[in-house]
């Protein structure tokens, strides 16, 4: 494992947006952002695309020593958003629906994925505690969803390298 570089949150979420069939089937398209307060992507897009799986570009966090090593923990946020017809709480509720089990599937594939590809640097991903948060009826008109945040904790080398340094 190299251990300068790191996870690729962004490749992996989007490669499960295209493997999902019930993501497929609701045309949830792969984009970033950088944070709730800016989803440049989602607003980019919103007149092209009816969904979106956003993953933050953006990371908490924190450098802590565990044992005789170091390690890097980092949290990705997904967001899983969907359009309904503005005023319609009987679609917003459906479609909220939609977005909840595509999470379910995705934390499934998390689980496996873990288990079954530990070359892939997923075997650090904490899938036993994974946070969720639906999204308030006012979020963004039309839309609805939720956000979760997937934690991991992976090796860094934080040798000290004299070439690194003139002096």
């Amino acid at each position: 494992m190299d251990t300068s570089k790191f996870f690729d949150g962004h490749a992996y979420f989007k490669e499960l947006t295209e493997k999902n069939k019930l993501a497929k089937a609701n045309s949830f398209f792969p984009c970033s952002c950088s944070g709730i307060n800016s989803l440049q992507d989602v607003l980019d897009n919103f007149r092209k695309q009816s969904a979106f799986v956003c993953v933050d570009d953006t990371n908490d966090a924190a450098t802590e020593q565990i044992g005789g090593g170091w390690f890097k923990k980092r949290t990705f946020t997904v967001f899983l958003l969907i359009r309904y017809r503005y005023d319609d709480m009987t679609e917003r509720a459906a479609k909220l629906d939609i977005c909840r089990q595509i999470f379910r599937q995705f934390h499934s594939r998390m689980i496996r994925d873990k288990y079954i590809y530990e070359d892939l640097d997923l075997s650090f991903l904490n899938v036993s505690r994974i946070y969720t948060r639906e999204l308030g009826e006012y979020f963004i008109s039309g839309c609805t969803g939720l956000y979760f945040m997937a934690e991991l904790t992976e090796p860094t080398d934080l040798c000290y390298k004299e070439d690194e340094w003139d002096g």
